[in-house]
């Protein structure tokens, strides 16, 4: 399954100018609040429900999202907030198709009407990290069957601000990040990530090219992640068919309980394999569930492979969760942010490289 993202109009163009940031969106990342006329509501209430509150299998099913619908009138009372959608057709009535309206540009409205553009995303309108969504379209009925067909991308935008945020929160604490640790991967393996303060080493083995980091804190609150790499010169190696088996081979070699009785392999339910652009490259990103193989325990996981063409090298970075009796969604989303800070020596300018 391939993500296709639309190419989405810049809004900071089209929208009235909603003034400067200058301060730290509020409110709770799992939240979005939701304006919509009374009429409109009713009637696109299931569909982004179903949309945005899509699950997350972690193995216990969770909600990405929690919508709140909020009165217009209330607008100006969370215009800091972190997550908004202002829903409304053009030809609707009531103070959000008013205020639609108003705030897209007359060649957009055209657009709209034209079918050609539904969806319009404005960041950061008026506190960092936060998203402002747009949809609409020329008609009720035709709002919501472009919501129910683009469902895919709607939730997409909400899922990558959210990992912006967290990404947002790894630079600012960068002055407790063990360098020393980043510095040596880049030395030793040509490749370096962002190692959390809390993060310790578990396996850094240069003969089977893995390297794992562990972060328990509390202690029945584990993150994992670990990097594997392979050097090939036939990039066509990597197949969205072998990709379990390989995780599976790694993971029966190194991530095993301490008596050496079980180990971790892919569970066989809800897995989601797509083709992504990761850090500018052809990927496969893999969600899922991992398992003890005694079926003892498990925990979410998000996976990336993807081949590095100036270094010559299959990649496999993975991030993992064990948390049991806790709500997951959080921590797989700061291990995907984790995964996306890394970087191999080629994607390195000479002042970053000197910065190591």
């Amino acid at each position: 399954m391939t993500r296709i993202i639309p190419a989405l109009i810049a809004v900071s163009t089209v929208l009235l100018s909603c003034g400067d940031v200058k301060i730290k969106a509020i409110g709770d990342d799992e939240e979005i609040l939701v304006f919509a006329d009374d009429k409109a509501w009713e009637t696109l209430e299931p569909v982004l429900r179903e949309v945005l509150q899509d699950t997350v299998w972690t193995p216990i099913p969770e909600a990405w999202y929690v919508l709140r619908h909020v009165p217009f009138e209330d607008w100006g009372t969370y215009e800091n907030y972190m997550n908004r959608i202002a829903v409304a057709p053009l030809s609707g009535e009531g103070p959000v198709a008013d205020f639609m309206r108003n705030s897209l540009e007359p060649n957009v409205q055209q657009l709209v009407n034209d079918s050609k553009e539904f969806m319009f995303n404005k960041y950061d309108s008026r506190a960092r990290g936060q998203i402002l969504m747009f949809l609409t379209a020329p008609d009720l009925v035709t709002l919501e069957g472009a919501i129910e067909n683009q469902r895919s991308e709607i939730l997409y935008s909400f899922e990558q601000m959210s990992l912006r945020r967290e990404q947002a929160a790894l630079v600012s604490e960068r002055s407790y990040q063990k360098k020393d640790i980043e510095r040596s991967l880049l030395q030793r393996y040509a490749w370096t990530m962002t190692i959390q303060h809390d993060y310790h080493v578990a396996i850094d083995s240069l003969g089977g090219r893995f390297f794992w980091v562990r972060r328990a804190n509390p202690s029945d609150l584990e993150r994992w992640i670990f990097v594997h790499w392979q050097p090939v010169s036939d990039p066509t190696m990597l197949k969205e068919s072998t990709i379990l088996a390989w995780r599976d081979s790694i993971t029966k070699t190194y991530l095993r309980t301490i008596d050496d009785h079980a180990y971790v392999q892919v569970a066989p339910y809800h897995l989601r394999i797509e083709n992504v652009n990761f850090l500018g490259r052809y990927a496969f990103e893999t969600r899922g569930n991992w398992r003890f193989s005694d079926k003892t325990g498990g925990g979410p996981f998000v996976n990336y492979a993807f081949y590095d063409e100036k270094g010559k090298r299959l990649y496999m970075v993975d991030g993992s969760v064990f948390a049991p009796r806790v709500a997951k969604r959080d921590l797989i989303l700061q291990v995907d942010a984790l995964l996306r800070t890394f970087r191999t020596a080629g994607d390195l300018t000479e002042e970053q490289r000197e910065d190591y």
